[in-house]
């Protein structure tokens, strides 16, 4: 970073136009150039207003008329200066200084992204997770909202957390789904600690948790090497189909008007996540309801 006397004359010359061309030139070249350039851009977006000087020695004469004011238009002055460098500041410290990563899945979307550790997380659609990077050798955090699949390297506790419970581990592969009150933890290497609420499960490769809210926790068995969206299928095993309607809106943008229809009613099976056609049908005819697409193909209108 500069940060030596010079620089600072260097950047006092860049910030009042008076480089000359060549230096110019040889600091846009420079790998931090775009780095004030935003900072800059920041600072010219404040909305300074003008400092009265007139009216604040009125007031301050009304309030304090026994003593005698010395008018300071110097000083005064140097208001709008010192507030644009204070906020040049603030700009800086937030632009260098926020490590927190944040990543989100858009719709009908995988997010691969690779943990500072080398960990792996991918992200299932409309899926947000965020973690600091600074800390993280000490602190191996990840705060998920949707659904991600994790293949931690091993190492320090590694631990996801979420609205509805917190997931730790050592060195595995798992995936968590939380979404509104749904959690769902399922192992597929080694073994991770799942706390919801008051409660703690243990799990081990093969095994699976889940709580959907109002009903009672959930344990399983499976034999899958991998969570089935991982290659564009998305499976639901005994879930109300409100869940697999979030998924169809999220997988393929879509808007669902389900008025009318029983949401709770009870779901296992498949669908896409790469043939609209293909999923509509799937789902719809196992549950016997005929639907229609909008024109625009972004509203399913479900009939009783």
């Amino acid at each position: 970073m500069l940060n030596d006397k010079k620089d600072d004359i260097f950047l006092s010359r860049w910030i009042n136009g008076e480089l000359s061309a060549e230096e110019l030139r040889e600091f846009q070249s420079h790998p931090e150039y775009e780095y004030y350039v935003k900072i800059m851009a920041g600072a010219d977006a404040l909305d300074l207003k003008d400092y009265d000087v007139e009216k604040e020695l009125e007031t301050i004469k009304s309030k304090r008329s026994h003593k005698k004011i010395k008018k300071s238009g110097s000083v005064i002055k140097l208001w709008p200066y010192v507030a644009a460098a204070a906020s040049i500041a603030i700009i800086l410290g937030l632009f260098l200084f926020n490590s927190n990563q944040s990543y989100t899945a858009n719709y009908g979307e995988q997010l691969a992204v690779t943990l500072p550790d080398g960990s792996e997380m991918i992200l299932n659609a409309k899926s947000e997770a965020s973690f600091n990077e600074d800390n993280w050798q000490e602190n191996r955090t990840v705060t998920l909202e949707g659904e991600a699949f994790f293949k931690v390297k091993k190492g320090s506790k590694f631990t996801v957390t979420t609205k509805n419970g917190e997931v730790s581990v050592l060195g595995t592969q798992f995936n968590v789904q939380s979404q509104n009150t749904y959690f769902e933890v399922a192992c597929f290497e080694g073994k991770v600690s799942v706390a919801h609420n008051t409660s703690k499960e243990i799990l081990t490769a093969g095994k699976a948790y889940r709580n959907l809210g109002n009903d009672a926790p959930e344990a399983w068995t499976f034999e899958a090497q991998e969570p089935s969206w991982i290659t564009k299928t998305s499976s639901f095993r005994s879930v109300p189909i409100k869940y697999v309607f979030k998924e169809l809106q999220e997988q393929y943008d879509l808007q669902i008007d389900a008025k009318g229809i029983d949401q709770s009613v009870i779901y296992t099976g498949t669908f896409p996540n790469d043939n609209i056609e293909v999923a509509l049908t799937t789902v719809f005819s196992t549950l016997g309801i005929e639907y229609s697409l909008t024109k625009d193909g972004k509203t399913v209108v479900l009939e009783k």
